[in-house]
């Protein structure tokens, strides 16, 4: 069945009114009665209509008027409008009534099959333009929701590709990392047996010790590497504000490479401004980005290069260019070149231990410090140019650097006791403080460490937190609570972020060392 339409019918006489609407009757249609020009234009507010059937002739407002009102509105100039009236024919009003806009003009009395025809004509006419509309509607409806599909489907096809590439990233870094860590394990196991066989004192075995203690630090980078692309990830890298002289970040960052670049054959010219130049940064970070862009340089220029270290003022600005001629980068990396674990093939042949992460470090700390870094290479073979821009005044609190005390060596024998569950750790550590005079216990769990420090009370115990049962954080607290508690506590964990050392002194520790311990830092507490 065809839907109904709305129909108004306007006319000050109620009889008039009846006989419309039962003359109309079986087109279909519902019908809104209105008795004057003024409850029409009421019900154009509330609803649209399909046609208005106007008497002419009607007080205060007559049909003219009520035509002009409802052309003169927006919503309703657009409803067809057949005039009705019972007087004589008239020219005059005629045109009047088309030139308001009527669709038609009929004279009482009204032949009803004429009206019906009419009337069912422009109510059939409303129907196909509502569903002209409708499909209309549904065809724009159609389209966005076709088009938020494409879009969809485009995004997890992107994200896909993201972390296809991530996939790919990872297996590849856990591919490097492996042979990264394995590399200095089989000198660190030659020399061990070379420990084992040779002599006191000889040649041979002064050899295997400089080799593991070599290795041993090549190690110790390659976590470092590890952890600074966790913090990268985690977004815990901090930073320490303080009035810095560039220059002395310079020959820092220059001496910290100078290693590499002795290794490998390298010039090293910096090239600095006439006066001092200041600028407010964290000076141990700045060095690192130096020192990682000197690094890259080194290992992708063949031996006997030059490296170009130049730093210039501009304006409000600082800008620190590390220039080499080496094998450039290739154009479709160049865009990437600042992304986690992300080198070049030859970079990564030419690599001597890292996972790629000081390129990313070196764009996340100058961002940090509200700067930028860009890269620059006309291709392979071609060299490269790393630009790092920083603001002279970061705009951050400046913090007064606390001097590093000289690491020292105490005459005191101590009593000391160490906790921690890796026996390999235990003895090694323990030989350690014995040489140095220092009388040692040990203990491999946390009730067991409990127990020797409530009866032996030793005046530091070095407590590992990753104790398996009693960890050490929960043998810090213990501890805390007993009155009679004499002796000082140290944190031994391979976590050294903030806030694990704030979760330790929380604790009750006195101090938090990173493993592997650097023994200066323990000779430095002891010293306390």
């Amino acid at each position: 069945m065809e839907a109904p339409v709305d129909i108004l019918l306007v006319d000050d006489n109620p009889n008039n009114l009846l006989a419309l609407e039962a003359l109309l009757s079986d087109i279909g249609a519902r019908f809104v009665k209105a008795r004057s020009g003024v409850d029409a234009l009421k019900c154009l507010l509330e609803q649209d209509f399909a046609l208005i059937i106007l008497d002419i002739q009607m007080p205060d407002m007559d049909g003219f008027e009520t035509a002009a009102m409802i052309r003169g509105r927006e919503r309703s100039r657009r409803i067809p409008i057949i005039f009705l009236t019972a007087f004589n024919r008239s020219d005059t009003q005629v045109h009047r009534g088309y030139a308001l806009g009527a669709v038609d003009f009929l004279f009482k009395p009204i032949v009803p099959e004429i009206l019906r025809s009419k009337v069912a004509v422009f109510a059939d006419l409303y129907r196909k333009t509502e569903e002209v509309r409708r499909q209309a509607e549904q065809l724009r409806i159609a389209e966005r929701q076709a088009h938020e599909r494409r879009l969809a489907v485009a995004e997890l096809e992107a994200r896909a590709q993201v972390l296809a590439e991530a996939d790919r990233r990872k297996d590849e870094f856990m591919a490097v990392m492996a042979h990264e860590l394995r590399n200095p394990l089989t000198p660190i196991a030659t020399a061990l047996e070379t420990l084992r066989r040779a002599q006191p004192g000889t040649l041979q075995l002064e050899r295997a010790r400089q080799a593991m203690e070599r290795q041993v630090q090549h190690l110790v980078r390659l976590v470092d590497g590890l952890l600074e692309a966790s913090r990268y990830t985690a977004g815990t890298i901090e930073l320490h504000h303080q009035n810095v002289d560039l220059a002395g970040v310079v020959q820092q960052a220059a001496q910290m490479s100078q290693p590499l670049l002795s290794d490998r054959r390298h010039r090293l010219d910096i090239q600095l401004p006439d006066h001092r130049v200041e600028l407010v940064a964290d000076p141990d970070r700045v060095a690192q980005m130096l020192v990682n862009l000197l690094n890259n340089a080194a290992r992708c220029t063949d031996a006997g290069g030059t490296i170009h270290l130049i730093a210039a003022r501009d304006g409000d600005t600082l800008e620190l260019r590390v220039r080499d001629q080496g094998r450039g980068i290739r154009p479709e990396l160049l865009p990437r070149i600042f992304e986690l674990f992300v080198h070049s093939d030859r970079a990564r042949d030419r690599a001597e231990g890292g996972f790629a992460v000081g390129l990313a470090m070196v764009k996340r700390l100058a961002e940090l410090h509200g700067g930028s870094v860009s890269a620059h290479s006309r291709g392979e073979g071609q060299g490269a140019e790393f630009i790092v821009r920083l603001p002279l005044l970061a705009g951050a609190p400046i913090e007064d650097p606390a001097p590093r005390a000289a690491a020292v060596a105490t005459d005191l024998s101590r009593h000391i006791l160490i906790v921690d569950d890796n026996p390999d750790i235990r003895a090694t550590l323990a030989d350690q403080l014995e040489l140095l005079g220092h009388r040692v216990e040990v203990a491999e769990s946390g009730h067991e460490g409990l127990e020797r420090i409530r009866a032996a009370h030793p005046e530091l115990a070095l407590i590992d937190i990753s104790l398996p049962g009693l960890d050490g954080y929960r043998v810090a607290q213990i501890l805390q609570s007993e009155p009679d508690l004499r002796t000082r506590l140290v944190a031994m964990t391979g976590y050294g972020q903030p806030e694990d050392r704030r979760r330790s002194l929380e604790a009750g520790f006195m101090a938090h060392l990173v493993k592997p311990i650097d023994l200066d830092d323990l000779f430095r507490l002891l010293a306390t």
